[in-house]
C-alpha cells in the first residue's frame, strides 16, 4: 500500500499548494491587538486531498490564541482519504499541532502565516507538514502540504485542504466519545421499504469508546428479509464523532455487508442529543431496500464500587478495592488487633458507577443500614443498563501498627490441612509469617497422578528444637522430581522458605504463589538474626524458570542460603505485593538488607543494614511493605539448588 501511495505522490508533487500571502504582501495597517482572540474557536469542516477523487472526511480544527497576533492551530484524529489504483487509502494522524502561528490582516480577512511541523507516522515514517490559511466571514480555509519520502529518499508532497465554518468561539477539544460510550436501550424502531416486524434489535445496542472522538458499535442484529431468520448483522468498527451546535453527529458510513446472508450495502449515520441516540440506516441488496430510524436512551454500563468508606473506632484503614476479574472483586478494610465480632456491626458508605444500583442480599442496599462484618459479606452492583453485574466480597484484616517483624518461632505453630481433607498436613508459624509448605502440599496432592512427591514425605519447613533458645525453623530443599502435567510444572528442586506474607498456590506460575510482605509503617534500619547451613550434595540448575520441570546437573556449583529483607512501595496493602518473580528486581523496591550466607556448622549471628536504592528514601506519607524472606537455596526462586540443603533460622528481627 505504501508503494501505491508513493506512485500517487509522484502525480501530485508538482501541484501548487498554497494560496496565503507571503511576508511581502502584509497589510501593515490592518493588525489588531485582539486579532488572535477574534478568530479563536472550534471550526467544523471537511478535509480533502487536492484534485483527487476521494470522499472528504469531516474534521474539526481548533484555533487557540497564544498572544495578540499568534495562535495554535490544531487538528485531532485526522483521516486523509485517497483513492489509489481504485482502492481507498487513508492516512491516520492522531494529533497535529502548529504552535505560534503568526496571524495578520484585519477582521475582514485574517491570514495564518506558513508554519511547519514534523510528525512520526507508524507507516510512512517522518512526515513534514506545512500549513497556511485564512479566516474570513467565520470561515477557515487551510492548505496543508504533507511531505513524505520514498524508498529512494526523494520527497513527495500531498496537497490537502481543510474548509470549515466556525462552530463556536469556545475551543472545544472535549473527547465526546468517552461520555457517549455506553448501552443505548431501544426506544423506537421504524422500518420502511419492507413489510417486516421491527423486532431486532430487541433491547438496544452498545457503543464502545475507540479513541479520541471515535467510537465503535458492537455487533447487533436488525430485522431484514432472509430465510426464516429475518435478520442481518451490523457492526460498526470505527465511526468518527463531530460536535455540532445541537449535538454530536456520527460521520456517515457506507460499507459492504458480506456474509452467508448474501451481499448487501449499509448506509449509516446518527446523532447523539439530549441523552439519546438516533440512527438512520439503509440496507440494500438485490431484492430489498430497507430504511430504519432507530432511537434509544443512553443507559450507563458501569458497575463498580469506586469508593467505600466505613466509620468506627475499630477501623484502622479504610477499605481497599481490588481489580475486577470475571465480574468479581474483593474489598478489604483493616481493624484494630483484638477487635471482637460484636464491634464489627458497622455502616458502610459507597460511591458507585453513575446510574448503577448496589444490592445487599436480594434488595437494594439502604443507605445507613449497619452490616455485620464479623463474617465475609457480599454486595452486588448492577449497571443502569442491566447488562453488567459485579459481585464484591468484603473482608476484614488486622493491620498492626506496631508489627515488629520479630520472630523466634517459639509461638504456637498452626496445623493446616491441604484442601481441608485432613490427609496432607503441614505447619505454619502464623502471626504474619508463612512458608513454602503450602506449595509442597500442592505437589503432594498431585502425587497420585505424577508420582513426584508422596504425601508421607517430609515438608520443606518444620519446627526444630535445634535452636538458640526454644524453637527454630528448619528449612530444607526437597527433591520433588521435576514433572509437567496439564498447566502445572513441578520443579526438580523445591526450596524451603519462611517469609512475611502469604502463600496462595498459582498452578500456572508457581513463583507467583508467594505473596511477600507485611505492611511496614516505620523506616527499617537493620535486619538481624542467627542461622546455620549445610549444603546438599548435588546442585541442579533450571535453565528457564517458566519450565520448572526442566533441569540439569551442575557439578561445579555449591548451594548457598538466602536471607533477605526487602522494603518496597505499594499502592494498596491488601492487593499490591511482590512475589517470587520480582522480589529483588522490581522498581518498587526501596531498600534491601541482604545476608551473605555460607555453610556454618553452628549458629552464626548476622546484622546487616538496609541499603536504600539510588534516589529513594522512606516517606511516611507513602505505603510500604516489608518482606523478610529466608530460603534453603539461594536460587530457589529460579527452581535451582541442591536437594538436602538445610538452613536453620532463629531470632529473626528487623530494627527501626
Amino acid at each position: 500500500m505504501k508503494k501505491s501511495l508513493l506512485c500517487l505522490l509522484v502525480f501530485v508533487c508538482s501541484m501548487s499548494l498554497f494560496t496565503a500571502c507571503n511576508d511581502d504582501d502584509n497589510n501593515d495597517g490592518g493588525k489588531a491587538p485582539q486579532l488572535a482572540k477574534d478568530i479563536a474557536g472550534t471550526y467544523n469542516g471537511e478535509l480533502s486531498v487536492v484534485s483527487l477523487e476521494a470522499k472528504a472526511s469531516r474534521q474539526q480544527a481548533f484555533i487557540t490564541p497564544v498572544g495578540a497576533n499568534d495562535v495554535t492551530l490544531e487538528l485531532k484524529n485526522i483521516s486523509i482519504n485517497m483513492v489509489v489504483e481504485d482502492a481507498p487509502v487513508s492516512i491516520e494522524i492522531d494529533d497535529l499541532s502548529f504552535p505560534n502561528v503568526m496571524v495578520e490582516g484585519d477582521n475582514a480577512l485574517v491570514q495564518l502565516k506558513e508554519s511547519k511541523v514534523t510528525v512520526q507516522h507508524a507507516t510512512f515514517g517522518e512526515m513534514e507538514i506545512t500549513a497556511a490559511g485564512t479566516v474570513a466571514s467565520q470561515k477557515l480555509d487551510v492548505n496543508f502540504s504533507v511531505k513524505v519520502k520514498d524508498s529512494d529518499g526523494n520527497s513527495r508532497n500531498i496537497g490537502v485542504v481543510f474548509a470549515g465554518e466556525k462552530l463556536s468561539s469556545e475551543v472545544d477539544k472535549k473527547d465526546y466519545a468517552q461520555e457517549l460510550a455506553g448501552w443505548y436501550a431501544r426506544k423506537e424502531l421504524i422500518i420502511t421499504g419492507i413489510d417486516l416486524e421491527a423486532k431486532w434489535p430487541t433491547d438496544g445496542i452498545e457503543v464502545v469508546y475507540n479513541k479520541y472522538n471515535q467510537i465503535s458499535i458492537k455487533p447487533f442484529y436488525i430485522s431484514f428479509p432472509w430465510s426464516s431468520n429475518n435478520t442481518r448483522q451490523i457492526e460498526i468498527k470505527s465511526a468518527r464523532l463531530i460536535k455540532t451546535a445541537t449535538g454530536v453527529e456520527i460521520e456517515e458510513i457506507h460499507q459492504a455487508l458480506t456474509d452467508k446472508r448474501g451481499d448487501a450495502t449499509l448506509d449509516f449515520s446518527g446523532k447523539f442529543e439530549n441523552g439519546g441516540l438516533a440512527l438512520n440506516m439503509t440496507i440494500t441488496n438485490e431484492e430489498n431496500t430497507a430504511h430504519y430510524v432507530f432511537t434509544a436512551d443512553q443507559k450507563q454500563t458501569g458497575a463498580v464500587i469506586e469508593k467505600m468508606t466505613i466509620s468506627g473506632d475499630v477501623v484502622t484503614l479504610q477499605p481497599e478495592i481490588s481489580e475486577i476479574e470475571s465480574n468479581k472483586a474483593n474489598i478489604v478494610f483493616y481493624v484494630k488487633e483484638g477487635t471482637t465480632g460484636d464491634k464489627l456491626s458497622l455502616v458502610p458508605e459507597f460511591k458507585i458507577s453513575s446510574g448503577a444500583t448496589i444490592y445487599y442480599g436480594d434488595a437494594p442496599y439502604v443507605k445507613g443500614t449497619s452490616i455485620d462484618f464479623s463474617t465475609e459479606q457480599k454486595f452486588k452492583v448492577t449497571a443502569e443498563s442491566g447488562k453488567t453485574t459485579v459481585i464484591y466480597t468484603v473482608k476484614t484484616a488486622v493491620l498492626q501498627d506496631n508489627f515488629s517483624f520479630v520472630t523466634n518461632f517459639n509461638g504456637e505453630w498452626i496445623v493446616k490441612s491441604y484442601n481441608n481433607q485432613g490427609k496432607i498436613l503441614f505447619d505454619e508459624p502464623g502471626a504474619g509469617w508463612s512458608t513454602s509448605n503450602e506449595g509442597v502440599a500442592y505437589i503432594k496432592g498431585m502425587d497420585f497422578i505424577l508420582h513426584c512427591y508422596s504425601p508421607d514425605k517430609p515438608n520443606a519447613v518444620t519446627i526444630s528444637d535445634e535452636s538458640i533458645t526454644g524453637k527454630a525453623a528448619r528449612l530444607e530443599s526437597l527433591d520433588t522430581t521435576g514433572k509437567f502435567a496439564f498447566i502445572t510444572s513441578v520443579p526438580k528442586v523445591t526450596s524451603g522458605s519462611v517469609f512475611t506474607g502469604t502463600f496462595v498456590v498459582d498452578p500456572v506460575n508457581t513463583l507467583k504463589s508467594t505473596k511477600f510482605g507485611y505492611p511496614c509503617l516505620k523506616k527499617p534500619v537493620a535486619f538481624k538474626g542467627s542461622y546455620k547451613f549445610k549444603a546438599g550434595e548435588t546442585y541442579y540448575h533450571c535453565p528457564d524458570p517458566s519450565q520448572a520441570h526442566v533441569f540439569e546437573k551442575d557439578e561445579t556449583k555449591k548451594d548457598l542460603p538466602a536471607m533477605n529483607a526487602v522494603l518496597y512501595e505499594v499502592s494498596s496493602y491488601a492487593f499490591d505485593f511482590l512475589d517470587g518473580t520480582n522480589l529483588l528486581t522490581s522498581d518498587k523496591v526501596v531498600a534491601v538488607a541482604s545476608v551473605d550466607g555460607k555453610e556454618q556448622a553452628t549458629y552464626t549471628d548476622f546484622n546487616v543494614n538496609f541499603t536504600f536504592k539510588e534516589g529513594k528514601s522512606f516517606d511516611p506519607a507513602k505505603k510500604y511493605k516489608l518482606a523478610v524472606v529466608c530460603s534453603s537455596s539461594k536460587d530457589g526462586d529460579k527452581f535451582s539448588g541442591a536437594p538436602g540443603s538445610v538452613l536453620y533460622v532463629d531470632d529473626l528481627a528487623v530494627t527501626f
